[in-house]
């Protein structure tokens, strides 16, 4: 098993920049997600890393060694496509013995192997089957021990898990943590679905435009975003962004909302951002919606916390709780609320504004303050 070291990484298709500088540090057993909207970048990375496609400039390095150049059966990587690359007219068992028997390795070690996998993959009972013959999430599991047979020191998964409905994407990703858990092995993983990436990843790269907007574990860019972007992309639903005007001084500040006629004044937790260079200007303030509750007795008295009435323009039922959009500044804002307090549409209702983890953006940069 090794680590993955990607330095300044660059790849351009004639005048096209696709990549315009990845750094990655990966230390050896991490699970790493990149994730991003279509055409960041984010699966020519892994194609560079894996030698699909050569870089225009920078380096890969598997532990120490340098991989920029190495042919793609030489960097010791397994791949997981998102199409599974089944071959048809084999069996189970012969497609994840492929790839040893063409390495002539001994017929009772490839048995032996097969044997491991299918038992670690719960798929025992499918060695007989043709491709044909297997659901989605089976044929998924087989591309998966085809590439554990190898024992790689790297996992490659390119979105292997978007062709699978809903349900049976959930499950599978329980079995990929479990997976990683049991072996260990360093899994670099490409998606762009933002909830894979919160429940699977050890740390997350975040790519927007061929750029790493921000590399951290998925509480970090969950709760502390570099930019708008960041903070947008990740959490469903969304943050909520509200153009907010900085008033206050000597290290109390507060930003204002307007709510059906009244204007309300909240104050902003000083841990959160330095709003001195602010006073006056306008800010944009980044607030989730399980932040913008329905009244809460225990939470009503807190020092960031204030009470806001405004009205119901859509309700979304969720089950355990229940998304209220509402305006506030003039602009859209989701709130969750308990179902039971959750006014209907045209109704008035108490939302409580909690700002503790509230943050805030300059307006011109989208950087975090």
């Amino acid at each position: 098993m090794s680590g993955l070291s990607i330095q300044n990484v660059k790849k351009s298709f004639g005048q096209t920049h696709i990549l315009k500088g990845i750094d990655l540090e990966i230390p050896d057993g991490e699970f790493v997600i990149l994730v991003g909207p279509s055409g960041c970048g984010k699966s020519t990375l892994l194609n560079c890393i894996a030698g699909l496609e050569e870089v225009t400039e920078g380096r890969i390095l598997m532990g120490d060694i340098d991989m920029t150049y190495a042919a793609p059966k030489d960097r010791d990587i397994a791949m997981v496509f998102q199409s599974y690359a089944l071959y048809p007219n084999m069996n189970v068992r012969k497609n994840i013995a492929f790839g040893l028997e063409i390495r002539k390795m001994p017929k009772q070690e490839i048995e032996e192997i097969v044997d491991r996998v299918a038992k670690l993959l719960q798929i025992e009972n499918l060695l007989d089957r043709k491709p044909s013959q297997l659901s989605g999430g089976q044929r998924q599991r087989v591309a998966m021990g085809r590439s554990l047979a190898r024992q790689p020191s790297v996992f490659l998964f390119d979105e292997p898990l978007s062709n699978l409905d809903a349900k049976l994407r959930v499950e599978m990703r329980t079995e990929i943590k479990k997976l990683h858990q049991r072996l260990g092995t360093t899994i670099v993983y490409v998606t762009h679905d933002q909830i894979e990436a919160m429940t699977l990843a050890d740390r997350i790269a975040i790519m927007r435009g061929g750029e790493v907007q921000q590399f951290g574990t998925p509480q970090e860019v969950y709760d502390e975003p570099a930019n708008i972007f960041v903070a947008g992309f990740m959490g469903s639903p969304s943050m909520n962004f509200l153009r907010v005007e900085v008033g206050g001084a000597d290290g109390q500040y507060h930003v204002l909302v307007a709510s059906e006629g009244h204007t309300y004044k909240l104050p902003s937790p000083p841990t959160q951002a330095d709003l001195s260079a602010y006073v006056g200007k306008q800010v944009i303030l980044g607030i989730r919606p399980e932040q913008l509750t329905h009244v809460m007795p225990h939470l009503e008295s807190g020092p960031f916390v204030t009470k806001v009435a405004v009205k119901v323009e859509v309700t979304e039922p969720t089950g355990a709780d229940t998304l209220v959009l509402t305006r506030i500044n003039d602009e859209e804002c989701e709130c969750r609320v308990h179902p039971a307090e959750a006014g209907k549409p045209g109704e008035m209702m108490d939302i409580l504004f909690n700002m503790e983890k509230a943050v805030f953006f300059d307006s011109e940069t989208e950087a975090r303050i």
